[in-house]
């Protein structure tokens, strides 16, 4: 794990947690001394609600201990992950300085701005934290099938039309996401506080479908490289 030395969490020791918010893929839990832990989970980071006599889990990094309450462990298989604590949330860390509007409550006017004049792959924009924040590599493929989109085309060609319905899918496909406790692959590295695996990769349209057929019209969904990721998309229903 990024950035955790011995001293951390002492920061916090004796703390109340106030309240737990979030702006793209980073959370930002928010403490009576006004301190906010911030914690990015990136590829295969966990936050896990646990007992204290519950076993560690192998690769748990940090603990957070509750009076009355149980922990909060960190675990992290990859170590990409990252915790570290800000002096208080407002303004923000200067490492979220660059991140974009969040893209949940992203307008057909913000996304207008975000892709105008970028000759960039839709899908390369859509991931680029700097322009909006929070969208990854699976609900990228799965908001511009719903947006009837390709992602390999031109961000900076969408049309006024076409950004209306790129807006509401982003919102959609996320809250269903949500709704759903995110994507568990076969990895099975995503969990939940609690430890419970997403459902959402049920209803995966296209994310990783290559080769079988589209839910919408049975043409064979395909595989395309955009940059160093892989995109997923439809033929004849995303243009």
């Amino acid at each position: 794990m990024r950035r955790h030395p011995p001293e951390l969490l002492a920061q916090l020791q004796g703390q109340i947690l106030s309240s737990v918010g979030r702006h793209g893929k980073y959370l930002f839990l928010e403490w009576s001394g006004g301190q906010v832990l911030v914690v990015h989970l990136r590829m295969s980071g966990q936050l896990l609600a646990a007992r204290p006599r519950d076993p560690l889990a192998p690769h748990t990094h940090a603990v957070l201990r509750f009076d009355r309450a149980g922990e909060l462990r960190f675990v992290d298989p990859r170590t990409f992950g990252e915790l570290f604590v800000s002096a208080s949330p407002q303004p923000p860390p200067v490492e979220l300085e660059d991140l974009g509007p969040d893209a949940l409550g992203a307008s057909p006017g913000l996304f207008r701005s975000a892709l105008a004049g970028r000759r960039a792959p839709l899908k390369a924009v859509l991931v680029d934290q700097r322009v909006l924040a929070g969208v990854g590599n699976i609900y990228a493929d799965e908001i511009c099938f719903a947006a009837r989109l390709r992602p390999d085309r031109p961000a900076g060609g969408v049309r006024p039309h076409e950004l209306r319905r790129l807006s509401e899918s982003a919102r959609s496909v996320l809250e269903a996401a949500i709704a759903a406790g995110g994507s568990t692959l076969r990895d099975e590295r995503y969990r939940d506080v609690l430890g419970e695996a997403g459902q959402y990769q049920l209803e995966h349209k296209v994310y990783g479908r290559a080769g079988e057929p589209c839910a919408k019209c049975g043409a064979p969904v395909v595989r395309v490289r955009i940059g160093a990721k892989s995109a997923y998309f439809c033929p004849r229903c995303q243009s």
